[in-house]
């Protein structure tokens, strides 16, 4: 769940060629769509700044219906406060928060397989 284009891009095709199935969410509407949805990912990347529904929102539904517990998100944002890191691990159940400036996409890849495996 991403609202910058390029960016979805560059992960949907890095990640379908690691193998992956990729389904995207523009927007934090579209993305509380999809995880109220019948079929529930296998994992979620979550940025924080969205359109229309903020991430942090949307952490909290799924936390509190239950989802959080049941697929693991990790958080990709320009959000770099220590704070909001250990709100979305701690209190919403974020499983992972990486900061966009900081990361590559093999450390996302190591990452994904760490809770897929």
């Amino acid at each position: 769940m991403e609202d910058n284009k390029p960016i979805v891009k560059v992960y949907k095709k890095f990640l379908e060629q690691e193998g992956y199935e990729v389904d995207v969410a523009y927007e934090g509407d579209e993305a509380l769509e999809k995880i109220r949805g019948e079929e529930l990912p296998d994992l979620i990347l979550l940025d924080l700044v969205l359109p229309k529904v903020q991430g942090e929102e949307i952490l909290k539904e799924m936390n509190d219906i239950g989802i959080i517990k049941k697929v693991p998100v990790i958080i990709i944002s320009v959000k770099s406060d220590e704070e909001n890191a250990k709100k979305c691990l701690e209190t919403w159940g974020a499983k992972d928060y990486l900061i966009k400036s900081n990361w590559s996409l093999s450390a996302l890849k190591k990452k994904i397989k760490t809770y897929l495996d």
